[in-house]
């Protein structure tokens, strides 16, 4: 199901690792976790840069919302985005990025990690390193994907390149 270590090694922030390393805890017998596996007071550190996003499927089609959004993002959006659709954020380009993204976690039904620029007006400075990790009611359809975001100065991180990076379990 999942190739923990190559992943891992791929992440590049130690906040990630992290993140990563208490989800992966929480996948029991090669099933994903649930969105009750995941407890608010193991990731208090990370908490206002944790997403949940829901997976709607509409026929063919796939929406992404926001069920939950820590209190961090209201710096990149100026708004509570809790409740609102990813296309429906001002995200500019970023928003067919994004529904890429979520898809892949969704249809490859692995985590992604990567680095790229939040597209939002007070994002503008930024690079915003993320990691996408799928959550399942069931076991195995994704159905909620835990996110978690970390924000670095553009002048901080000068690796980062033009054209965002996805980086693939």
């Amino acid at each position: 199901m999942l190739q923990a270590n190559a992943f891992r090694h791929q992440i590049v922030l130690p906040e990630q690792q992290k993140f990563y390393d208490y989800w992966r805890s929480k996948c029991q017998g090669g099933t994903f976790p649930t969105r009750a596996d995941i407890l608010p007071e193991d990731i208090i550190d990370q908490l206002p840069m944790t997403s949940l996003t829901g997976v709607e499927r509409q026929g063919q089609e796939k929406r992404y919302r926001y069920r939950l959004a820590g209190t961090g993002f209201w710096n990149l959006y100026q708004d509570e985005i809790q409740g609102q659709y990813i296309d429906d954020l001002p995200l500019g380009n970023r928003c067919a990025y994004w529904n890429r993204v979520l898809g892949q976690v969704v249809d490859k039904r692995r985590p992604f990690a990567g680095v790229t620029r939040p597209g939002t007006p007070n994002g503008a400075h930024f690079a915003q390193f993320w990691i996408r990790l799928p959550l399942s009611t069931d076991g195995r359809d994704i159905d909620l994907i835990l996110g978690y975001d970390h924000m670095v100065k553009l002048s901080d991180a000068v690796f980062i390149r033009e054209e965002p990076q996805i980086k693939y379990a």
